[in-house]
């Protein structure tokens, strides 16, 4: 009898966890398809290590890894192609190739799209919100795990990222606007005059 128990015991965890699987999945589609169906949006956007606010702004995205980030001493923007780090304070803007790996560019195309097809993925609840657990399937990536919490408009509150040293990053978006005011030159940069400029392309 309790050998029957244990048999029916692990059968529930298998189907429990298949079931989690798949449902984390499914949040993954329901996200990717909403993602891919917005060309433009901002947010206010604040992101913490350890606690600890580093950064906090404005977000811009468009489509082709298009970016902005427009903080309080700095100014990120990429076109996909090129990249402007601009320091405010010393007048110095840094040109470089758009590189997805570089930790300042923050690409919701990479963390929505590439990161769910390497990684197992499983659905948690917290209050009323969706959300994703990403743990790679395999070393490569920035990070040992990934939450990314979803609300009901399919749109990304809070993503938590435990990196390789076990530093908590957590970035939080708010104040979404989807598609308007869409401008190109949102996602160019032109330093102002007498500015310090390094060109490393």
């Amino acid at each position: 009898m309790k050998s029957t128990s244990f048999k029916i015991f692990l059968l529930f965890l298998f189907i429990t966890s298949l079931t989690a699987a798949e449902s984390g999945e499914q949040l993954a589609k329901q996200l990717q398809n909403k993602f891919n169906s917005i060309s433009y949006l901002t947010a206010d956007f604040r992101q913490t290590t350890n606690g600890k606010v580093t950064l906090a702004g404005k977000f811009f995205y468009g489509k082709g890894n298009k970016m902005r980030l427009d903080l309080k001493n700095l100014t990120i923007v990429t076109d996909g192609k090129t990249s402007w780090s601009y320091n405010k304070k010393e007048k110095k803007v840094v040109i470089s190739n758009y590189d997805a790996t570089d930790p300042s560019i923050i690409s919701l195309e990479k963390i929505i799209n590439d990161y769910p097809s390497r990684c197992k993925l499983t659905l948690e609840k917290n209050g009323g919100a969706n959300v994703l657990n990403l743990t790679p399937n395999k070393t490569g990536l920035s990070f040992k795990n990934a939450k990314i919490y979803i609300n009901t408009e399919e749109l990304i509150d809070k993503i938590e990222l435990t990196d390789q040293n076990n530093s908590l990053i957590v970035i939080e978006f708010s104040n979404y606007q989807l598609d308007k005011n869409s401008n190109n030159s949102t996602f160019t940069f032109t330093p102002a005059k007498g500015s310090k400029v390094i060109d490393l392309r």
